[in-house]
């Protein structure tokens, strides 16, 4: 059957291709827009709705690369520009989306919403104030997509701590558009910065009724209800990120306190092991992990995590002191090592200035342990007149220990 050569033809096959884009079945776009543009090589529009159709697939690539064709045929186009701009810009191709967004704007000043993708890329190299400046532009000059900018503005404000502007500017986004999620969102965000529990929940429930897979709104409201003791619900918000998520290391780690918590041992465990798969260099998660294990007994393994996260970071003074602890005090004598506590604790107090009265107490206990009464009784009684009141008489318990020439012991795990 002869091939069709006419301009007609080509028509013919881009339009059923631009049904077929608008019906989402993008594979099938890009064989009719392929095919028109194997009749009309020299028409930009081809290029310009295959590209979209290879987006549609997740074919970045392809989509830049058919976008510099398209403005190489029609090169007096902002919105080809506008639209390579915004690829650019998922691209994290930062200064290449400003020069297309800055093409636009020279070739139409009144191409408005540019600005907001302006905006959106000075934000993502740290320029705040062009950011702002070009936020302000876009909010004034295209106000049918104001709260979208107000929201870009919030999240940035949010990522510079300035968290009462985030809030201000996530409420002018609700005042033009009651329901934003994102706004919701970034505003509950805010609010638990400046631990406003109650205002945060609040948020960060509306948010994930708008929009149920918002993967950080259910994360942050598993934080908030943590903190808030609501463990069982925090437990729920976890799992909920974890469908949406399954690799999220943050909730893997949330939702192993919680489990903690509930004194679900193994459950906790599995969590911190996956989430230190997951993501191997936080030093935070083999601490956690460490607790447990030393809440089991398991002591040795205990150490080699509190061990794995100094490597990871070897200025962490809590570190230093919860694996001096353990090497002063555990029930286990194969464990203990009191020259290594010694080392440790005196490591803890130095990056603290020797102003924790808690890494004292370990200190004291590491004395002890090699034998050095004096030097416990010395730092027990310095950490005693740091503490708070209401912990002066286990201190006092502790120097009369030492008076006596007995090492402080751990009943370990109950």
């Amino acid at each position: 059957m002869p091939q069709p050569r006419t301009t007609a033809d080509a028509q013919s096959i881009f339009e059923r291709g631009q049904d077929k884009l608008n019906a989402r079945d993008f594979r099938e776009a890009v064989e009719c827009f392929t095919r028109a543009i194997a009749l009309r090589p020299d028409v930009a529009a081809g290029y310009r709705a295959r590209a979209r159709a290879y987006l549609g697939l997740e074919q970045r690539t392809d989509a830049l690369n058919d976008l510099d064709r398209a403005i190489k045929f029609k090169s007096d186009d902002p919105a080809q520009y506008a639209e390579r701009a915004e690829l650019l810009f998922r691209q994290r191709a930062y200064e290449a989306a400003i020069a297309d967004c800055d093409r636009v704007l020279k070739l139409d000043d009144g191409w408005k919403a540019i600005f907001g993708l302006r905006g959106n890329c000075y934000a993502a190299q740290g320029d705040t104030d062009a950011a702002v400046a070009d936020y302000a532009r876009a909010i004034e000059g295209d106000p049918d997509h104001a709260a979208n900018y107000f929201l870009s503005r919030a999240e940035l404000m949010l990522d510079c701590e300035n968290y009462n502007a985030c809030i201000a500017d996530a409420n002018a986004a609700l005042r033009l558009n009651p329901e934003h999620a994102g706004a919701f969102q970034a505003r509950g965000l805010a609010h638990r910065e400046l631990a406003d529990a109650e205002a945060a929940e609040a948020d960060l429930t509306e948010a994930i009724r708008l929009n149920p897979a918002a993967a950080i709104a259910h994360l942050a409201r598993a934080t908030v209800r943590y903190d808030r003791g609501r463990t069982a619900e925090a437990l729920a918000d976890c799992d909920a990120v974890l469908e949406l998520a399954p690799t999220n290391s943050r909730a893997l780690s949330l939702r192993g306190m919680a489990r903690r918590r509930e004194k679900d041992y193994p459950g906790a465990l599995a969590d911190y092991t996956a989430a230190i798969r997951q993501n191997p260099d936080t030093p935070g998660t083999y601490n956690l992990r460490a607790a447990v294990y030393y809440q089991q007994a398991e002591y040795g393994r205990a150490v080699q995590d509190h061990l794995d996260a100094l490597k990871r970071d070897p200025r962490s003074a809590s570190t230093f002191n919860q694996l001096g602890w353990i090497w002063a005090t555990a029930p286990d004598p194969d464990v203990r090592n009191g020259r290594q506590a010694k080392e440790c604790a005196t490591r803890a107090c130095e990056l603290s200035e020797w102003q924790e009265p808690g890494f004292l107490d370990t200190l004291a206990a590491a004395c002890a342990e090699i034998g050095d009464f004096d030097g416990a009784v010395r730092w027990q009684q310095k950490a005693r007149d740091l503490s708070a009141p209401e912990n002066a008489a286990d201190y006092d318990s502790r120097v009369t220990l030492y008076q006596g020439g007995k090492p402080y012991r751990t009943r370990g795990p109950e």
